[in-house]
């Protein structure tokens, strides 16, 4: 007899290790990642089993390793889906939808739509559309970043980023003081850091924006997940407390508080995905200015984000929403986390140092009394001597870097 389903994953870091564990915990079923390298997070583990193939970058090869693993998966379970934990998966899963949702029960976006949304320039524009608020920029090119500079009407300090920091060919790219987003205080320090940017071999758009004012904690992250016809039927507000500071990874989520309760940046955002007809998770990044006290968005993951779990601690599971969407077709509303939790992807003791907010570390001392704080990777069911060690080296290394 087959069983329901499996999960097959694409990667092997920190945010694939907690959908499996997701799906573990509620439906005890395990899943599969492909990978072209395993990360020790995800090493040793009962509850996803790794495939390596260091050839999964290139898009062919890709599809057919995903065609051939899911006709000898269909033997097995009713239905499969696929999960994408990075924007160059999802474009190649997206760029062969026809192909892929003829084995597996996704409903992936359109490539134009995803094209969208890995542009920010395109974004910006499709939220003016929308009446969706976002911050200014200017856009520049190695032709043109001279006379952009030249046209900044919104002054220092400011903020500098690829147009996809997630691209292969800004991933790829070599330079001194190489980081996903760049704090910018002054015209010579822009200069500067743009001629080094395109030095090197990435020759892409860059994004030259005005800095939204406020701390760390004035940052709000917001998962959903819309049904195949979709309808927004999960949204979980988040508080993140503190960002990563490894330049590779600036720009993630160390730590979040759930935020319970609907808002109204939700209703709006939800009004956005059911015009666009948005389907799948999506993970926004949001900043409350510290003067204004208005919302403007960052940008849009069309996937599940890094730090996706904290939804699951909060009674708003992404993933629990693909299965019952994708497997039983028996998806409910879930507009709002129900409990307040404290996730975390570093030790406590960083949380403390680097959190300055009184009212914000009072929360997390509460939370913490209530054993009320997870970690993606610290699942007791998956603990063997070999995992402990891999986690306690890495998050010494958090510890080392921080």
């Amino acid at each position: 007899m087959k069983k329901d389903f499996i999960a097959v994953i694409l990667g092997s870091d920190d945010n694939a290790y907690g959908f499996a564990r997701a799906i573990y915990e509620e439906f005890n079923q395990k899943s599969i990642a492909l990978a072209t390298s395993l990360i020790k997070v995800s090493a040793n583990s009962k509850i996803l089993d790794v495939i390596v193939d260091t050839k999964l970058h290139n898009e062919k090869h890709l599809i057919e390793v995903l065609l051939d693993l899911g006709k000898k998966l269909k033997r097995e379970y009713e239905k499969i889906f696929i999960i994408a934990c990075s924007d160059s998966y999802l474009e190649m899963l997206v760029r062969n939808k026809d192909k892929l949702e003829s084995i597996y029960e996704n409903k992936f976006i359109d490539v134009d739509l995803l094209y969208t949304f890995n542009n920010k320039k395109r974004f910006y524009e499709m939220c003016e559309k929308h009446k969706i608020p976002y911050p200014k920029f200017i856009s520049c090119t190695p032709k043109d970043y001279e006379d952009a500079i030249s046209r900044i009407d919104f002054g220092f300090p400011l903020i500098l980023k690829p147009d996809n920091s997630n691209s292969l060919e800004y991933l790829d790219a070599e330079f001194d003081g190489k980081e996903k987003v760049y704090f910018i205080r002054n015209k010579k320090e822009l200069l500067k850091k743009i001629e080094t940017i395109y030095s090197s071999s990435y020759q892409g758009i860059l994004i030259i924006q005005k800095f939204i004012r406020g701390d760390d904690t004035n940052m709000r992250v917001l998962n959903t997940y819309s049904d195949k016809n979709g309808k927004v039927r999960v949204m979980s507000l988040g508080q993140p407390i503190l960002e990563e500071y490894h330049p590779i990874l600036y720009g993630n989520y160390a730590a979040i508080i759930s935020v319970e309760g609907i808002f109204p940046i939700m209703k709006e955002l939800k009004a956005f995905l059911e015009e666009i007809k948005y389907t799948g998770a999506a993970n926004f990044d949001i900043k409350i200015d510290d003067n204004s006290k208005q919302y403007f968005l960052l940008e849009m993951n069309p996937r599940p984000g890094r730090s996706s779990l904290y939804s699951t601690f909060s009674g708003a599971s992404i993933q629990t929403a693909y299965v019952e969407d994708l497997v039983y077709g028996k998806l409910s509303d879930n507009l709002g986390n129900t409990q307040e939790v404290l996730w975390m992807n570093v030790p406590m003791k960083l949380v403390k140092k680097y959190v300055k907010d009184e009212a914000v570390l009072d929360k997390v001392s509460k939370l913490a009394k209530c054993d009320q704080v997870f970690h993606s990777l610290i699942y007791k069911k998956d603990l063997s001597l070999k995992r402990r060690l891999n986690l306690i080296i890495y998050y010494l290394r958090k510890l080392r870097y921080f």
